[in-house]
């Protein structure tokens, strides 16, 4: 959101926000009181189910992906996060392949679309664009992580360096001691 440094501008965008912000709480509370409204009567359709042996089951399952896609919009409402809004995309259109017998083309073109959603999940979902507190502390850890490697780094090459320095001098020392001109200049 662009900042204005004119007051009347800014007071103007906090309104807007604030009424946004309740009109998306009246929103998700309507849809709460119709995902329990169409719960009521699942019970009573599953039992229906029983006793026709199981011939309404599309029709059971329509009903049931439909409560499964309103619960995942209203998790859209609360979180609003990327990730949220690619599960609702993925239930419709899975709710679309399996309730609806499509052609093969239509079939084919929503695994298409399931598997752009699963890829765009795994792939281009980038977690910090939704938490840019996260990105800071995950920034400032990589930090310290990289300042605690650095100051390893520099304690081994240091511990490296003396026992190289020591190890020279205790191989010049017995190579003096057992050089054979040596002993013939004592000797002499």
């Amino acid at each position: 959101m662009k900042h204005y440094t004119s007051p009347r501008i800014q007071r103007a965008q906090l309104f807007l926000m604030k009424v946004s912000s309740y009109l998306e709480i009246a929103c998700a509370l309507v849809l709460i009181v119709a995902i329990c409204i169409a719960f009521i009567p699942v019970p009573q359709n599953l039992y229906s189910l029983y006793l026709d042996n199981g011939f309404d089951l599309s029709d059971f399952m329509k009903k049931s992906f439909d409560l499964v896609i309103g619960v995942e919009l209203l998790k859209m409402f609360c979180r609003h996060d990327i990730d949220s809004i690619v599960e609702v995309l993925l239930f419709s259109v899975a709710r679309q392949m399996v309730i609806d017998h499509l052609a093969i083309k239509e079939a084919l073109i929503g695994c298409v679309a399931v598997a752009i959603l699963f890829a765009v999940r795994r792939f281009l979902f980038v977690p910090i664009l939704d938490n840019p507190d996260e990105q800071e502390r995950k920034l400032e850890k990589d930090q310290y992580i990289k300042e605690r490697i650095a100051d390893a780094i520099a304690a081994y090459k240091k511990e490296i360096g003396a026992t190289s320095l020591r190890e020279r001098a205790e191989s010049s020392v017995n190579t003096a001691a057992a050089d054979p001109l040596n002993e013939k200049e004592g000797s002499e």
